[in-house]
């Protein structure tokens, strides 16, 4: 089991290299940060990411906001201390 799990390694970062090395030779890692970064300037991916904000920020009509554990404590002692 171990050599073919060595086996598969030296397979993969066998042709990592060789795709590495032919992406130099023909130049396609030159270009790789303009692609990357039109990409991202899509205003295809700033549509999907304002909609995603606008789901994080939205709130339920009846929607409490949360507290914290310390807060939760410190509300329940201030109702036991009122009842006295």
């Amino acid at each position: 089991m171990k050599r073919m799990t060595s086996a598969l390694t030296l397979g993969a970062a066998g042709a990592a290299i060789y795709g590495i090395r032919k992406g130099v030779q023909n130049g396609t890692f030159e270009r790789l940060p303009k692609t990357i970064n039109n990409a991202l300037n899509s205003s295809q991916v700033k549509q999907v990411t304002h909609t995603l904000q606008k789901m994080r920020n939205r709130k339920k009509p009846n929607e409490q906001p949360v507290q914290t554990v310390a807060q939760q404590e410190a509300k329940n002692n201030n109702a036991h201390f009122e009842q006295w």
